[in-house]
């Protein structure tokens, strides 16, 4: 049996996780400290494991996951790399992680808050929460460093 409302609740948060995979490979590109580099590259193999957990959870529903990401998120990281080169690309990189690490925490909260959602995807989503907002406090400590 397929829960379809969990499934395309998920999959709107499975988008932005991607979404945030990219973002963060994509500021690991243009980031030019090694320690700035390093850190969005375990950020994105981070968001590549919650993806993962996400589809999973998905097939387990019955439904079938998306695998693409949005299209704002193309035209977000296009807009970095021309940030990038008006900018400083350390300063770019973080202030586009931070603007996707808003929208992905915000995901899950009006995730967490649809009565459509299964407990076994809450139970999901809450187990990262903690890490997303331990995130959010590090960039928050990057962009004070570059600031």
């Amino acid at each position: 049996m397929t829960d379809n409302k969990s499934a395309d609740i998920l999959n709107d948060v499975l988008e932005t996780l991607i979404d945030s995979t990219h973002g963060y490979e994509k500021a690991a590109e243009i980031a030019e400290r090694p320690t700035y580099k390093n850190f969005f590259s375990r950020r994105a193999a981070s968001r590549r494991a919650m993806a993962a957990a996400v589809r999973n959870e998905i097939t387990q529903l019955g439904g079938t996951s998306d695998t693409d990401g949005t299209i704002l998120a193309s035209a977000h990281r296009v807009f970095m790399g021309l940030s990038a080169a008006m900018q400083d690309n350390d300063e770019a990189a973080i202030n586009a992680v931070e603007t996707g690490e808003e929208h992905l925490r915000k995901k899950f909260e009006d995730a967490l808050g649809n009565d459509d959602l299964t407990g076994s995807a809450k139970t999901l989503l809450r187990n990262y929460q903690g890490e997303l907002r331990a995130d959010g406090r590090l960039i928050d400590h990057l962009e004070d460093a570059t600031g």
